[in-house]
């Protein structure tokens, strides 16, 4: 109930700066604050904790691509909810950095814990696609849904619900985390409802929408340069809708994933080629995509070329690419805020909920978060209303 009240406190707080921030997007900011506070003051508390009907617990199994913060965190913040709501016990603080959070260490963390008499972890059943290979892990799935050892399948992100979608899971729950466009990408019908009994799908789309008219807005650019490896996590559908509405171009770059088979110095080589190209091509602006830098140790030197070219780099999702060098970043989600409507979805389905008939929609807030010493080598001058609006303000080190 404490983290509950504490998120709905923050909505409240964040709501003036994401209105100011997102200036002329006031009637979409207050619809999803509307729908924010409706969870929290409609929810009715019923989906207590429960074990299986035949007093087992849950077997929980996690699909991810790789190592990656972004997911890490959210993992995080959703498993501190399920201990706050009594669906693990634990008195003592998880012993991970939210911020910079391994996804397969934490479900390792919890496998090798007592998480009481509801769910369960397995090393067994969590899975990074590009580390372990999709065929290895769809045996490895295949063969604990046939034995009936899962019973609920949590997908962080577009790819991993893809790869879950296609092997017709149509028997256990599957909750997709945090997808960009799934309705773009075929894993849900509508943003609302999944129409699909045991799927469901966190939708946050329309906030790119509003993520680039910011950048378009504060930037000015006229020929932005974007990198992805699949347009729907790219959110190229909502970049599009943007860039036709103001009429800038969008120089675009389609890339193949790390793999498993790949060296990560000839991936890194490979995306600084690509990089080169946009420079080459007359961008002056570029916005780094979700999951195409996925060492953080390796920000730096990977956008050091667009600095280097006096191009401005916003990102699309990861605060800590603003830590690195990145020059700002608008939020698409907030993993503490959107933990509590997580957990009370994964809750419901486990107390027998169907997925489908579950609101995939939840908002929150966005926040900015700026490097000044970034701003300073580029030459550019962050309005005073920006900083007061920033949630986070780089402006030493790091660089």
């Amino acid at each position: 109930m404490k983290r509950i009240l504490t998120a709905a406190i923050l909505l409240a707080l964040l709501l003036p700066a994401g209105l100011f921030l997102l200036e002329g997007e006031k009637q979409a900011g207050a619809d999803a604050q509307e729908m924010a506070e409706n969870f929290f003051q409609e929810k009715d508390h019923a989906n207590v904790p429960a074990a299986k009907a035949d007093g087992t617990p849950f077997q929980i199994a996690y699909v991810d691509i790789d190592p990656y913060p972004a997911s890490g965190e959210m993992l995080y913040y959703l498993v501190e909810e399920l201990i706050e709501t009594g669906w693990i016990p634990c008195s003592r603080p998880l012993p991970f950095d939210p911020g910079n959070t391994d996804a397969r260490e934490l479900i390792h963390y919890l496998a090798g814990q007592d998480t009481g008499k509801y769910l369960r972890f397995s090393d067994d059943t969590s899975y990074y696609l590009a580390v372990d290979g999709e065929a290895a892990c769809r045996d490895s799935l295949s063969q604990h849904l046939a034995r009936g050892e899962i019973d609920l399948i949590l997908c962080m992100g577009t790819s991993p619900g893809t790869f879950v979608q296609e092997m017709h899971v149509t028997d256990v729950p599957v909750m997709v985390y945090f997808s960009v466009d799934p309705v773009g990408k075929g894993l849900s019908e509508s943003d609302r409802y999944s129409g699909r009994d045991n799927w469901w799908c966190h939708v946050n789309y329309t906030v790119y929408n509003k993520q680039m008219q910011f950048y378009y807005d504060n930037l000015k650019f006229s020929r932005l340069g974007v990198v992805y490896y699949d347009e729907t996590v790219g959110a190229m559908r909502a970049y599009r809708e943007t860039a036709k509405k103001n009429d800038f171009q969008i120089v675009e770059r389609k890339i193949d994933s790390l793999t498993e088979n790949e060296d990560e110095e000839a991936y890194y080589d490979r995306l600084q080629n690509v990089f080169q190209s946009l420079i080459d091509d007359g961008i002056d602006c570029f916005v780094l995509g979700t999951d195409i830098i996925k060492d953080e140790g390796r920000i730096q030197e990977q956008i050091r070329i667009f600095r280097d070219a006096g191009i401005p780099v916003a990102a699309q999702n990861g605060e800590y690419y603003v830590k690195n060098g990145a020059l700002m970043m608008v939020t698409a989600s907030d993993a503490r805020l959107q933990a509590p409507f997580i957990a009370d979805t994964m809750a419901a389905i486990l107390n027998g909920a169907s997925p489908g008939d579950l609101n995939q929609e939840f908002f929150t807030p966005p926040y900015l978060s700026v490097n000044l010493n970034t701003a300073a080598e580029l030459g550019i001058q962050i309005p005073e209303k920006l900083l007061i609006s920033s949630e986070k303000i780089y402006a030493g080190g790091g660089q």
